[in-house]
């Protein structure tokens, strides 16, 4: 029978009263003191006048607001956030056993790869910092986010192999697509052919010329026909020419036209990453009771989460989650008072719903908790996301994913205190003062009056105006009162006291922050040990946050060597480097890789150059290596702000090792080195008249070769001259023939013209004289037969 007592396994009603228990004794869940500190905290830093820095209800009085919680924590920021990012390492594993020196600095590189590489380390830095000199602690989240994400992406004018190489990507899913034609290529391919048809013009023009020089030209056979190219004559040596450049036309001119896509796909990233994310106070929460977060009984983060984000997270009854109704800590004075600066919140928040249910907002708990739900009678860490009335998982994990810092740790608490609670006391002082001031000098300029009711003219004395009259029916009507006058020496004395007294609060002088003119006209030792004393303050701060990087990278290891299953190339000191973090082991020894405690930059350099001086002495004794030297000049480079120093020095361990010979071969080696070196000598003096010879000799064949080829040239240019004036002389010649024939032509047909016309003409007359002849002997019988006889010679 088992006992009344015996651990049984809990039901998930019994998990959720037992979670709903512990949130309500958790510190940030509900509004507490707690809250209202860092809400308090915030309205200081923001100098708003509200609440203890609320001026008087009175008008005219002064509403100025010191802001000296701002001033501190923006002026020890810059100081405390360099030390970290300011080179290329956060922290350095060490290894915890024999063999693990180059697992360990291969995770030293690594780790430090993914934190400044892959995460906006500037920006995560800073504000853990802020949250924690402004909040009393800074949270980071730290996990391995398994969710996949979906996003969309287009690209615009993708050829066909350009599209093949993007469907290769086994993330994307096409799911648009469309084809234009290419404008680009159909630009080039117009060119082209315009070119083409240029050749092909010119090449036309030389074959209608001859095949080349000292050739006749051809005949004109190759007419034009309409709409089709030239036709070179038969056996015209540039025949070949144009056919080859009419084949490229066509080719190009049948080729398909060019296209392009424009696609749109869905990228799926599957898989893990490692997560880091800032906290804002108000969603963290944490046991009242617990000291630290690996003994907290509950520690959780409270955020907002639409729908769709919650699927992609891959929890599987996200629907059955209420509407988006949770709004506890949407009223969250922290929140509230941090979004008021600029009003981004934009006033009350809705219940979270839309018309797209993906993007119903739902508030969502991730619960580290300490429970026997198993009931074998031991708690163990379960992991439970709770929303709503839903319990999203339940499982055990063996870390809860969150790492802290405070400035100003108490012992045995949590929350300890913050750089604003230091300077809070003294910025409300030094409002106050500074309040006191400027209302005196208002009243010194514009005091306090009295009038007699009826006798003055009250607009007149309520005008402050130089010279401006005051209307009354008789003297004496209006006046000044009596009053105190400020003492503006005592107040700034005050003020100075406050100033020292809010200095001693925080540690954070104003010759650390390098504004104080009187330190100028102090002396140089006097000063200095105020600044090194201000900077171990400083540097205590600084050390707090470093254990808090410890803390980081102690986890960061332990997630990747537990989920990162493949190897990855990263890229340190301008070489690629395989990293697997399959093969390490995740219990190495960290420590910070910053230097605290040592002063300033200049000081830091300082000494490191005076280690430097005595470690190259110490080369000679066998105190120091070249490798120590190296780790110097590195670490001088980083100190001065360089990001690496391995740029500018190389490791003499990746140098091979010098041989090291006896005395006695060392000599022998001289000696041979000495007779080597004269036959070298004696050797090159050959060489380097062989050289010289060979060189004239070079330079003699240059310029024959370069006469030869003028020489060629020449009879060139000669054969083309002579071949053009033959050419031209035939031409002439057939010219001048062609005009001899024509001029010959003409002759004889003149010729031939001027004797029948003279012909004609010497006919005509005798015939005319035989008329005359004949009026006068026309009964003559002689007379008629002379007549008939010149006639009958006529006609025939």
């Amino acid at each position: 029978m088992a006992a009344p007592n015996a651990p049984k396994r809990m039901s998930d009603a019994d998990l959720k009263a037992l979670v709903d228990s512990e949130l309500r004794r958790a510190l940030g869940v509900e509004s507490s003191k707690l809250s209202e500190q860092r809400r308090k905290a915030m309205a200081y830093y923001y100098a708003e006048p509200e609440g203890d820095l609320a001026p008087p209800e009175i008008e005219g009085r002064s509403k100025v607001v010191s802001p000296d919680v701002r001033n501190t924590i923006e002026s020890m920021l810059p100081q405390i956030v360099v030390k970290f990012i300011g080179g290329d390492k956060v922290v350095q594993f060490d290894p915890t056993k024999p063999g693990d020196e180059s697992k360990a600095d291969a995770a030293t590189k690594y780790l430090n790869h993914i934190f400044l590489k892959k995460h906006d380390a500037t920006m995560l830095t800073t504000t853990w910092a802020k949250d924690g000199m402004l909040q009393k602690r800074g949270v980071l989240k730290v996990w391995w986010d398994t969710r996949t994400e979906e996003t969309r992406e287009e690209y615009k004018g993708q050829t066909p192999v350009q599209l093949a190489l993007l469907m290769r990507d086994p993330e994307i899913e096409p799911i648009e697509q469309s084809e234009r034609p290419d404008e680009a290529e159909a630009q080039r391919r117009a060119e082209m052919l315009e070119q083409l048809e240029q050749q092909l013009q010119q090449a036309w023009a030389a074959a209608q010329q001859g095949g080349g020089p000292g050739q006749p030209p051809a005949e004109p056979e190759g007419a034009m026909q309409p709409g089709q190219p030239p036709r070179p004559p038969q056996g015209n040596p540039a025949l070949a020419a144009v056919q080859q450049l009419q084949q490229q036309i066509d080719a190009i001119s049948q080729m398909p036209q060019a296209v392009v896509y424009d696609v749109s796909f869905k990228r799926s990233r599957k898989g893990g990453k490692l997560s880091i994310e800032p906290v804002p106070s108000d969603e963290f929460i944490i046991s009242r009771e617990a000291k630290t977060i690996g003994n907290a009984r509950l520690v959780g983060h409270k955020f907002k989460r639409t729908l769709s984000e919650l699927r992609s997270m891959g929890y599987k009854n996200v629907d059955r989650l209420a509407d988006g109704n949770d709004t506890d800590g949407d009223s969250n004075v922290e929140k509230i008072e941090r979004d008021s600066f600029d009003d981004s919140s934009g006033g009350p928040e809705e219940d979270g719903t839309t018309s797209d249910s993906s993007q119903t907002r739902v508030t969502v708990r991730e619960l580290y908790m300490r429970v026997d739900y198993d009931g074998d009678g031991i708690a163990e860490l379960r992991k439970i996301t709770r929303c709503g009335s839903e319990i999203l998982d339940n499982e055990v994990v063996d870390e809860a994913p969150f790492v802290t810092w405070c400035p100003v740790p108490i012992p045995h608490k949590f929350f300890g205190m913050s750089i604003a609670d230091l300077a809070m006391e003294g910025q409300k002082t030094k409002t106050s003062i500074r309040r006191g001031q400027l209302d005196n000098m208002y009243l010194q300029v514009n005091g306090r009056y009295f009038a007699v009711t009826g006798k003055v003219e009250l607009d007149d004395l309520l005008d402050s105006r130089p010279g401006g009259v005051v209307r009354m029916t008789q003297a004496g009507m209006a006046g000044r009162l009596d009053q105190g006058m400020g003492d503006m020496a005592g107040a700034a004395a005050m003020f100075e006291q406050e100033e020292a007294a809010l200095e001693n609060s925080t540690g954070w002088t104003r010759y650390s922050q390098g504004n104080d003119g009187k330190g100028l006209n102090e002396t140089f030792g006097g000063v200095k040990l105020i600044t090194n004393k201000a900077d171990m303050r400083t540097d205590l701060v600084t050390r707090m946050m470093a254990q808090g990087f410890v803390d980081l990278f102690r986890l960061m290891l332990k997630l990747v060597c537990q989920n990162q299953d493949k190897a990855e190339q990263i890229q340190v000191a301008g070489e690629w480097v395989d990293m697997d973090p399959r093969e390490w082991s995740n219990q190495f020894d960290i420590s910070p890789a910053v230097g605290l405690g040592v002063g300033d930059k200049d000081q830091q350099v300082s000494h490191l150059m005076g280690l430097r001086a005595l470690a190259v002495e110490g080369l000679a004794n066998g105190t120091a290596t070249p490798e120590n030297i190296y780790e110097l000049d590195v670490e001088i480079a980083k100190t001065m702000g360089f990001q690496s120093g391995a740029r500018f020095f190389n490791d003499p361990r990746k140098n091979p090792p010098p041989a090291q010979p006896n005395p006695l071969q060392a000599q022998m080696q001289v000696e041979q080195m000495k007779a080597e070196a004269m036959l070298q000598i004696e050797r090159e003096k050959l060489q380097s008249q062989e050289r010289i010879e060979a060189m004239k000799a070079q330079q003699q064949a240059q310029v024959d070769q370069l006469r030869a080829q003028m020489q060629q040239q020449t009879d060139l240019v000669r054969q083309q001259a002579e071949a053009d004036k033959a050419r031209m002389e035939a031409e002439n010649k057939a010219r001048l023939d062609a005009i001899r024939m024509e001029m010959e032509e003409r002759s004889r047909m003149l010729d031939d013209g001027y004797r029948r016309w003279k012909d004609q003409l010497e006919s005509a007359t005798r015939i005319e004289v035989a008329n005359i002849g004949s009026k006068a002997k026309l009964d003559n019988p002689a007379t008629a037969a002379a007549t008939n006889e010149i006639a009958t010679e006529v006609t025939q």
